[in-house]
């Protein structure tokens, strides 16, 4: 047990350290992939940042694929953080305001940051989530813990959802499975949705992602710019499925 009146170790100037060169070498890594993509987050020019030799990244990361693990997980950190303040300045009782501002913001995010995009979502993100094994938290848990409350908050307020007895029985595990990974990160929901709103979760996403890997990788450019009209079209017919309408309350980010 420990003994609150006995202060806690003061780190040592060596901790200090090798506290900041490990918090130099996250924030350089970061830069780098916001500039070059993943293949420039090495671990050579990850000490060339910070002053080092090559060698010495290795007393602080587990080669590549952990440097690579902890760039990701610095980029979601900062993806989630701006999503959640999107939704934190709606209406607290507005649930079509908090949905719309999740989805622009997710949508202007991923428009402005391409390389971070493609490392969470896109080819690059397997060499990351991979590197700790199956099973480490990643983008799904994550992002539940964004949208999940707000659909939950719809289903129990009466917005009508497909019954269970709705869903394909061989659609039924599977969205079970899923279910239990989106809501990780969102105590006390994962007992109560059912499948049939994870479904519709699930349509939802399919798409946004659709959208999102439109705009980070140029697809109809040509055609649409910067997607805004196609996003509005998009968010209006996700609403209308729910029986809802945007929100003339909504507050959203500025792309």
């Amino acid at each position: 047990m420990q003994d609150w009146n006995v202060p806690a170790a003061t780190p040592t100037r060596r901790q200090r350290l090798r506290a900041e060169l490990l918090r130099e070498a996250r924030a350089a890594a970061r830069r780098l992939l916001a500039e070059h993509g993943a293949d420039g987050v090495t671990m050579v020019a990850v000490a060339k940042e910070v002053g080092i030799a090559g060698p010495g990244m290795y007393r602080y990361f587990e080669g590549r694929p952990g440097l690579l693990t902890a760039v990701y997980d610095d980029t979601l950190d900062e993806l989630i953080a701006y999503l959640e303040q999107a939704v934190a300045r709606q209406p607290a009782d507005d649930q079509a305001a908090r949905l719309h501002a999740a989805t622009h913001a997710l949508f202007v995010w991923c428009r402005s940051h391409r390389n971070e995009f493609d490392l969470l979502l896109g080819a690059d993100a397997q060499h990351a989530v991979g590197a700790s094994g199956p099973g480490r938290p990643h983008f799904v848990h994550r992002l539940g813990s964004v949208f999940v409350p707000t659909f939950a908050a719809l289903w129990r307020a009466g917005v009508p959802f497909p019954g269970d007895a709705d869903v394909a029985p061989g659609l039924a595990p599977e969205l079970d499975a899923y279910r239990t990974v989106l809501t990780q990160d969102s105590p006390g929901v994962a007992e109560e949705v059912p499948v049939g709103v994870v479904h519709t979760i699930m349509v939802f996403w399919r798409q946004v992602y659709g959208l999102l890997c439109m705009v980070a990788y140029d697809q109809l450019d040509y055609a649409f710019g910067n997607f805004d009209a196609m996003f509005d079209d998009m968010m209006r017919s996700l609403l209308a499925s729910l029986g809802l309408e945007p929100s003339p309350r909504v507050v959203l980010v500025e792309a």
